[in-house]
């Protein structure tokens, strides 16, 4: 089989083949596959195609695509991916916009709206009102 004028181009898809039916007869648990059978799937993935690839390899045609070499997949080029990655905390401010709605018992209604400086002293009246503080 030839595709993108290669020759020889099916030796790689077979022995790809070879690599995952080899591991498979070795772990009949299956589990996860190794990330150098995916590589070699990848590589092979971008000869071949990646449909004819994840047909002949028995893989999720979409997961062989991120092991593709022109998709950069970090541990595809040999490097390791990072284990741990720290962000940084969100910071919230207190809120802009306050709408504040009283009702009495015969049902009227007032609606504040509070912008700015004035939502934070209002938070301040209400948890004051609450806790019984006032």
């Amino acid at each position: 089989m030839q595709r993108n004028g290669r020759a020889g181009a099916g030796t790689s898809l077979d022995e790809a083949k070879g690599r995952f039916d080899a591991w498979r007869r070795d772990h009949r648990w299956l589990g996860r596959i190794p990330n150098e059978l995916w590589r070699i799937a990848g590589e092979a993935a971008a000869v071949h195609g990646v449909e004819v690839t994840a047909e002949r390899l028995l893989v999720d045609p979409s997961r062989l695509r991120q092991w593709l070499p022109s998709a950069g997949h970090a541990e595809a080029e040999g490097v390791e991916a990072p284990q741990f990655l720290e962000l940084s905390p969100l910071v919230v401010g207190p809120p802009t916009e306050c709408s504040l709605e009283l009702e009495d018992r015969s049902g009227r209604k007032l609606r504040i709206l509070l912008k700015g400086q004035a939502t934070t002293q209002a938070v301040a009246i209400g948890r004051m009102l609450w806790r019984g503080d006032a």
